[in-house]
């Protein structure tokens, strides 16, 4: 490093070694870095992390692991009707190499974006496993996203291909995946060609640049047939290798650590919403970490959409990095009972569950826990993500699954670290040395206190690097690297709680909605002169999303009812306000949380709609039960 650079940069840089040089081990390098991360000599950039080297993700995720257990289960799918199968790594392999040889054929380089509009399926596992192996960036759009949404993710996308599926199961009925996407490329440009995955046997209508999935591998196949058999010298041997039934393929050069490896949205909506590339290091190195810190046994499921950021880095890259083996399911939980859940832990043997709050809600709703002591024996961790765990959710869990024999943490991480970074438990799992709570004063909190989270270490990856270390180049001290805008309590044995969001953003089912995407959508209405979303919290339903809106006319239930629909067409369900509060006026002096709170006082629990007058608001805003 040069001689000018700072003092508390090159102790950064000593602990960021000591950090996370274990997770230097748990991959299988092309080239070996020279170091884990080279901090950058003056401010405005991230440094570098694991200078030098270079991985094949495919083949640390599957190719290697056919060698020495080739039939070990890597996959098992499990559809919503109870339909099945199962994917040792051999298979997987096998059908890795084959979509990776039709993406190509469809002209997928590593620059190029694929855009993934379907459900858990094994395609989508190899799709994203053959993007990995072309070095070709990836991006969920949730099957339940509406048609305008749909298409506004699609331009911001520009993707090369986009796979979808014929219909997609959800709670017994078909949801008809193609058409809508259909519907949504008719106004978008730049999608040469739609992948379509026959799941449910509906008909669908035929386009140029449409393919069927099944079709494409099999052409590939026979065109990997055909170069093998008229290959001569080296590239025989390699076109041999990498043909249909054959060993695992040869190892490619590699991906530099700083290639953008996937692609996800930060926020649902326009305007907030922007695209945040993730590299080869912070996906390969942020789940295997968390993965090593809460691994319970072989066999590890996340129970969420497969469009949640968790889902796909920590419920698929991070397991199969291990080698593990993976659940993968399709459905809703309560098909064809409210004992699914139960029932696919002990059908494969889960140790180890990660899924959302809300989930959890929803399990406790239905008494599950009642099925507990006969059902789900296998589960030795059960990890929460996503969003806060109130009070009486995690004395619900600690009382159904703890007492179970099962393990319960919380995990806390953000889109832009990559994923999960910290998690507490009734013992430590992730190191806490990387984050740490402060006050206003940015002094640390004290048990029973309440201050923001910061990061005290980078992470592999981390969006928000470069940016955090103006605050050290200024201050002279990393010891507050950044801040993240996440509100976290002190419990009395030093563990941190996660209590929600100061920023823009709400967290809803693990997905990020803009609070700002969600006024404007109001606001558009004709009905509407002014509104504002806000976030509110309710003790058994979680974080949820509220508006305040100054109506043009008399309010109704038929308007109420009208604006959420708004919302949830432009946005999705899951923007989609569970309450609309009608006022006459407003004003700007009354903070957004206060305000929710003052909202949330005056309305009864599950009301869709109230009016209010402004008056009644301030007064409850400066009532001592809103603070």
């Amino acid at each position: 490093m040069a001689e000018q650079t700072p003092t508390w940069l090159r102790d950064l840089q000593s602990d960021v070694q000591a950090e996370w040089e274990d997770a230097l081990t748990l991959v299988d390098w092309s080239t070996p870095p020279t170091a884990v991360w080279e901090p950058p000599a003056a401010p405005g950039s991230a440094g570098t992390w694991f200078p030098g080297g270079s991985v094949d993700v495919a083949w640390n995720l599957v190719h290697r692991h056919v060698a020495d257990h080739g039939d070990r289960v890597a996959v098992h799918w499990e559809g919503e009707p109870g339909d099945r199968a199962s994917f040792t790594y051999a298979d997987l392999s096998h059908e890795v190499v084959r979509a990776t040889r039709a993406f190509r054929a469809l002209g997928v380089g590593p620059d190029d974006v694929v855009a993934l509009h379907t459900g858990w399926l094994p395609e989508t596992v190899v799709t994203m496993l053959a993007c990995m192996s072309i070095g070709a960036s990836w991006s969920m759009l949730p099957v339940s996203l509406p048609l305008e949404a749909l298409g506004t993710r699609i331009d911001e996308l520009a993707p090369t291909v986009l796979l979808t599926q014929d219909g997609a199961w959800r709670r017994g009925s078909v949801l008809p995946l193609k058409s809508r996407a259909d519907e949504a490329l008719a106004g978008t440009a730049g999608v040469e060609a739609t992948v379509v995955v026959r799941r449910t046997g509906m008909d669908v209508q035929w386009f140029h640049g449409d393919h069927w999935f099944a079709d494409l591998l099999a052409a590939a196949d026979t065109d990997a047939d055909t170069a093998a058999e008229s290959a001569t010298g080296p590239a025989a041997g390699s076109a041999a290798e990498a043909a249909v039934g054959s060993a695992a393929p040869p190892r490619s050069a590699g991906l530099s650590p700083d290639h953008i490896l996937c692609t996800r949205q930060q926020a649902s909506g326009a305007p907030t919403t922007r695209l945040t590339e993730h590299t080869v290091a912070g996906v390969l190195m942020t789940a295997g970490a968390f993965h090593s810190a809460v691994r319970t046994g072989p066999v590890f499921w996340c129970a969420a959409d497969v469009s949640w950021a968790v889902s796909t880095w920590h419920g698929l890259i991070g397991p199969l990095l291990f080698g593990d083996t993976v659940v993968v399911y399709e459905g809703t939980l309560d098909v064809p009972d409210q004992l699914r859940t139960l029932d696919v832990v002990d059908r494969y043997g889960v140790s180890t569950l990660v899924t959302s709050p809300s989930v959890m809600r929803t399990l406790r709703s239905w008494h599950i826990e009642e099925a507990l002591g006969t059902r789900g024996g296998t589960l030795r961790r059960l990890v929460t993500a996503g969003e806060p765990v109130e009070p009486s959710l995690g004395e619900w869990m600690q009382a159904s699954f703890g007492e179970a024999g099962c393990e319960v943490s919380d995990g806390w991480g953000q889109v832009e670290l990559t994923g999960i970074v910290y998690v507490n438990g009734t013992t430590p799992l992730l190191d806490s040395a990387r984050v740490a709570a402060r006050n206003a004063e940015r002094q640390q909190i004290q048990p029973g206190e309440s201050g923001q989270l910061v990061l005290r270490l980078p992470t592999p990856g981390s969006l928000v690097l470069a940016e955090a270390l103006e605050r050290g180049w200024s201050d002279g001290t990393a010891d507050t690297l950044a801040i993240t805008e996440d509100v976290i309590t002190a419990a009395d044995d030093g563990s941190l709680h996660f209590r929600g969001r100061l920023d823009g953003v709400v967290s809803v089912s693990g997905q990020l909605i803009s609070l700002q995407a969600v006024s404007q959508a109001l606001q558009e209405h004709p009905f509407v002169t002014a509104a504002t979303a806000l976030r509110a919290h309710r003790e058994n339903s979680g974080s949820t999303i509220i508006a305040c809106v100054v109506a043009d006319g008399t309010p109704s239930a038929e308007s109420a009812h009208e604006l959420i629909a708004t919302v949830n067409t432009e946005l999705g369900g899951l923007a989609r306000p569970r309450m609309i509060v009608f006022v006459d006026r407003m004003t700007p002096e009354v903070d957004r949380t206060v305000l929710a709170d003052a909202l949330m006082s005056l309305v009864p629990s599950r009301t869709a709609w109230a009016v209010r007058s402004w008056d009644e608001v301030l007064e409850a805003a400066q009532s001592p039960r809103s603070v």
